[in-house]
């Protein structure tokens, strides 16, 4: 295992088991990592739709696993 992935996953909480759809993971994942990102910054990132987003985001910050401040997204 490279250095690099040894240090990702000391960094990173494990993925909230209540979350179970795929793309709720991975914005969660996405944010846990990178610490804050607007919409427009996943939607590059990502590749997801911005309905998408703005869907899931809607739930995780609904459920506290996600705030949101202003534009920026981040993972609580």
């Amino acid at each position: 295992m490279s250095t690099q992935r040894a240090a990702l996953r000391q960094t990173t909480e494990p993925i909230p088991a209540e979350l179970t759809s795929p793309t709720a993971k991975l914005i969660y994942l996405y944010l846990d990592t990178a610490g804050q990102s607007t919409v427009d910054e996943m939607q590059q990132s990502l590749d997801v739709p911005k309905l998408a987003l703005f869907s899931v985001l809607g739930s995780l910050t609904d459920s506290g696993l996600v705030e949101c401040d202003g534009d920026c997204y981040a993972a609580s």
